[in-house]
């Protein structure tokens, strides 16, 4: 789920209609490879409710200049996902300002975008699968944390008025199952994060894994991170291929797994066909009529 390609992939934002309002909407979103061209694409085949770019840029990189162009002309909301990929000690560098430069460099282009810019950094650290992962050298939880407190006070330095929102998100299951490797582990504080969110996927079946449903995937890992937190939650990554069963139906069961998140503000979907499974919104007639069921109620801007 990123440039960084691991066992698992990006998504994009999908949002969904939150029960907790009678007038509140969920923004719905997506990732793809090229999403200049793409969201044009997709938007005409489902219809208007796609109102979220997701990208994912390395520690030293800015987002592409067209994608800025896309997100302020058409009045998308941007997701950075900020990747700091080098190994080893990658969060100790991060905690020791190796990076500031080129952080602060990226938060002054996409301060001032509206809706505000929503940055990710360091996304599923509970995992084995990126330099900045707490199973990976060990680098544990506590180290996670400092790192993330620097970003924030770099980030908020750089933003100044102009707000740029930190999302916290983690791999929906801890990878391993560890005691010292829980979504707690990695919390930096309520005060520390804007959003909070989680990552998963229904890979359908193969020969270690079974379908999986939206619920299953998400159910407990947002009530935890809700305790946790209690912020606005996002779905930030998901997807689903058809090995096994329906799109379509995955897609209902997602919106109806998000009727049962009262603080769910977003969902990330992921349209790109890729080695770990086709997860493609237009693959069949009958998956572009859910997508377009799903952007039912969500947020229009």
């Amino acid at each position: 789920m990123s440039r960084v390609r691991a066992s698992i992939l990006v998504a994009l934002a999908a949002i969904v209609a939150s029960p907790a309002s009678a007038t509140a909407c969920l923004r719905v979103g997506v990732y793809q490879d090229r999403p200049v061209s793409g969201h044009k694409t997709l938007s005409a085949a489902v219809g208007p409710g796609l109102t979220t770019v997701s990208v994912y840029v390395g520690a030293n990189e800015l987002v592409s200049p067209n994608v800025i162009d896309l997100v302020k002309r058409r009045g998308l909301q941007l997701i950075v996902a900020w990747q700091p990929d080098d190994r080893p000690a990658t969060l100790t560098r991060v905690a020791q300002g190796r990076y500031d430069i080129a952080l602060r460099r990226l938060v002054r282009q996409i301060r001032g975008l509206k809706p505000s810019a929503i940055l990710r950094p360091m996304p599923e650290p509970n995992t084995p699968w990126y330099a900045w992962s707490g199973p990976v050298s060990r680098q544990g939880g506590p180290r996670y944390v400092r790192a993330w407190k620097h970003v924030r006070r770099v980030v908020r330095r750089a933003a100044g008025i102009k707000p740029v929102r930190l999302m916290w998100t983690a791999y929906a299951r801890p990878v391993p199952e560890e005691a010292t490797n829980e979504f707690r582990d990695y919390f930096p504080g309520r005060s520390q994060v804007d959003l909070v969110g989680a990552v998963a996927y229904n890979f359908g079946v193969t020969e270690d894994l079974d379908w999986s449903l939206p619920q299953t995937l998400f159910g407990e890992a947002y009530d935890t991170i809700d305790a946790l937190a209690r912020k606005p939650f996002w779905i930030a990554e998901t997807g689903t291929t058809a090995v096994g069963g329906s799109k379509a139906d995955w897609l209902v069961q997602l919106k109806a797994a998000g009727d049962a998140m009262p603080r769910l503000k977003g969902v990330v979907l992921y349209d790109v066909d890729e080695p770990n499974g086709d997860f493609r919104l237009r693959d069949s007639a009958e998956t572009t009529a859910a997508v377009t069921d799903y952007l039912t109620g969500a947020c229009r801007r």
